[in-house]
């Protein structure tokens, strides 16, 4: 008898912390995607040959005004990236890792409209020169 108690019990809670989890999940249907590029790639720029190249590297997240963390992503070896924000004003850093010349000072500034993903390139400089 007493371990039908627990066993009911147990499954009760943990039937009401799933449903309490399922209804605090905010769904995301805003955010950026698009192509990132680094270049130059080469010191002298070819004329009809593009000086940029999509990378793969690592990025953060944070909100414009009060420099809040709020995610990172990555961009495949085509360079594309998607990533989910709600609607505000973010800047995108680089990680440390990234093949770019000083990725900390490299800001890109985005905006995020309401239920929208935006297609937005970026291109970040590799101190070639």
């Amino acid at each position: 008898m007493k371990i039908k108690f627990i066993f009911i019990r147990n499954f009760g809670l943990l039937l009401f912390l799933s449903l309490y989890s399922c209804t605090e999940t905010e769904i995301i249907t805003s955010g950026l995607e698009g192509v990132i590029y680094k270049g130059p790639i080469n010191p002298l720029e070819i004329i009809g040959q593009d000086n940029n190249l999509p990378f793969e590297a690592l990025f953060h997240v944070y909100t414009l005004k009060r420099n809040q963390f709020i995610k990172s992503f990555s961009s495949n070896l085509e360079g594309r990236y998607k990533v989910l924000l709600n609607p505000g004003t973010y800047k995108i850093i680089a990680d440390g890792t990234a093949p770019i010349m000083q990725p900390e000072f490299q800001i890109k500034e985005v905006t995020v409209n309401f239920d929208e993903i935006i297609v937005q390139d970026l291109y970040f400089d590799t101190g070639i020169r």
